[in-house]
């Protein structure tokens, strides 16, 4: 994509633009994304637009000033300012299988990346499919189809959607595809405050939130504090799916941890009342795809050196029971659990308690 804004005979400290402090733009018409016009799939004045979508410009986001007669036309595009624009709801999980869900005033509004659409904007935030465009001054319908007029203060922002995954590394190299984060815990230790959680002391995270309910769940209604949703319908050769993956790795040899988890789940209930049910981890598996070579709730698989105690399965008894199954008898069948040692198949017995 050629510079729109050639550095060619300029020197550093030139001012391009003071008009309203650089908020117009002029980009070639091609260059946009806007909503679909059936007479000559050109942009017309007043259409929310975006561009450098696929390019090596940000994704900016603005409002067109002038319609354009031909695709080489250059197009000046406000990027500030507040317009009335046609928007769409969102749905309550962020896909087309959520709930319809109107919006109000304040919400952020986003422009859709796919050119050709009837109307770009709406309260959907995907980030492979949206852009943040703007915050509304008024309410929309929950409709996915029927736009609403209404104002938008349009503010060109950076998506951090888009940048949530930082500190990864690809395969070939070990090359950073984005900033790593070294956590200074000295300096953060010097600082004043820091976070007291329950009885561990001083607290650092490279991503932590707190949430809290303004108002007590209705029936039916879940509060998450992380939910992820992967969905696959392709036709894949292979590879592996996670909802969530964590790893912790420990690599210093004179280091001493008091604690390293790959995982660690906590429950705190601190008044008394009616729960139906209070699980540290609830693990359902359920559809009606194939069947795999291996289903199991948890697998356990460890290497390195053996410690003192070492078990797939650990427990520490206050009170109740450690572990505890209710099996129904099928036909005559011995109840037994089924154990594998070195490729052989073993069982153990299950006797009634006396």
């Amino acid at each position: 994509m050629p510079a729109l804004y050639l550095a060619t005979g300029r020197e550093a400290g030139d001012e391009l633009s003071s008009t309203y402090e650089g908020r117009h733009l002029t980009l070639e018409e091609s260059y946009l994304i806007h909503p679909y016009h059936a007479t000559d799939a050109l942009v017309d004045k007043g259409d929310p637009v975006l561009f450098g979508v696929g390019s090596g410009w940000m994704n900016g986001v603005g409002v067109a000033l002038k319609s354009a007669a031909a695709a080489t036309d250059l197009i000046s595009i406000d990027t500030e300012g507040i317009w009335f624009l046609n928007v769409l709801g969102c749905v309550s999980d962020g896909t087309l299988n959520g709930a319809a869900w109107a919006l109000h005033a304040g919400d952020p509004v986003y422009i859709c990346k796919t050119a050709g659409q009837v109307n770009t904007l709406s309260g959907q935030d995907d980030p492979h499919e949206w852009v943040p465009f703007g915050y509304l001054l008024g309410d929309v319908d929950a409709s996915l189809t029927a736009a609403t007029l209404v104002a938008v203060k349009v503010h060109w922002s950076p998506n951090i959607l888009d940048t949530i995954n930082v500190g990864s590394l690809t395969l070939v190299g070990q090359v950073p595809t984005s900033h790593n984060h070294d956590i200074d815990i000295a300096g953060m230790r010097a600082a004043a405050g820091g976070d007291v959680q329950e009885s561990y002391g001083r607290e650092y995270a490279w991503l932590k939130a707190f949430i809290g309910l303004k108002a007590p769940l209705n029936v039916d209604e879940d509060m998450s504090g992380i939910y992820v949703r992967l969905e696959d319908s392709q036709h894949s050769t292979g590879g592996d799916l996670y909802a969530g993956r964590f790893q912790t790795h420990a690599n210093h040899a004179a280091a001493v941890w008091t604690r390293l988890y790959g995982l660690y789940v906590a429950i705190s209930n601190e008044v008394s009342g009616t729960i139906t049910e209070s699980f540290g981890i609830s693990v359902n598996m359920g559809g009606g795809g194939c069947q795999p070579a291996m289903q199991s709730i948890f697998q356990c698989m460890g290497d390195g050196s053996l410690g003192q105690k070492q078990a797939w399965f650990q427990t520490e008894i206050g009170r109740g029971a450690g572990l505890k199954a209710e099996v129904t008898g099928i036909a005559a069948k011995t109840h037994e659990i089924p154990i594998y040692i070195d490729g052989t198949l073993y069982a153990i017995p299950v006797i009634p308690w006396v």
